[in-house]
């Protein structure tokens, strides 16, 4: 990968919807020219997917944030799928350590923020902490000197 390619992925980053022939613009190439570094890097397994990012306050889920879980060991797999089905995690990560999940969380109140912290407590442990802003979701990819 070269310093145009990192461009590319940052300009994605910004708006994935961003047309190839603006991203040509920008790094001075052609539209086919970014359509093949896009595809070469989706074939590396470096461009993952495209999505979308949504403001879960605007659909009724005034309260968001993340819990750190202790999941029991011989629970993991359960639990795992349990993230998976529970519509409020919107995120789950696993870890090292003895808190070994870290979920993120979008609901309407604290009644159904009660209702998710009880249902995770069959798992395991669990530390809750509410988010109050977001400052960025992601940050531009560093792009190399040479």
């Amino acid at each position: 990968m070269d310093r145009t390619d990192y461009q590319i992925l940052n300009l994605l980053q910004g708006d994935s919807r961003t047309t190839l022939k603006a991203i040509g613009d920008r790094v001075g190439l052609t539209a086919p020219a970014v359509s093949e570094r896009i595809r070469r890097m989706e074939d590396k397994g470096v461009i993952q997917s495209f999505s979308i990012h949504v403001d879960r306050t605007l659909l009724d889920c005034n309260l968001t944030g993340f819990i750190l879980v202790a999941i029991f060991p011989d629970k993991y797999n359960q639990f795992c799928q349990f993230c998976q089905e529970h519509p409020a995690i919107t995120a789950h990560h696993h870890l090292v350590g003895k808190l070994n999940a870290l979920l993120r969380f979008a609901v309407k109140d604290t009644h159904q923020l009660d209702q998710l912290l009880a249902a995770i407590k069959q798992y395991g442990d669990s530390q809750t902490s509410v988010e109050l802003g977001t400052y960025f979701v992601r940050k531009a990819i560093p792009i190399p000197e040479n």
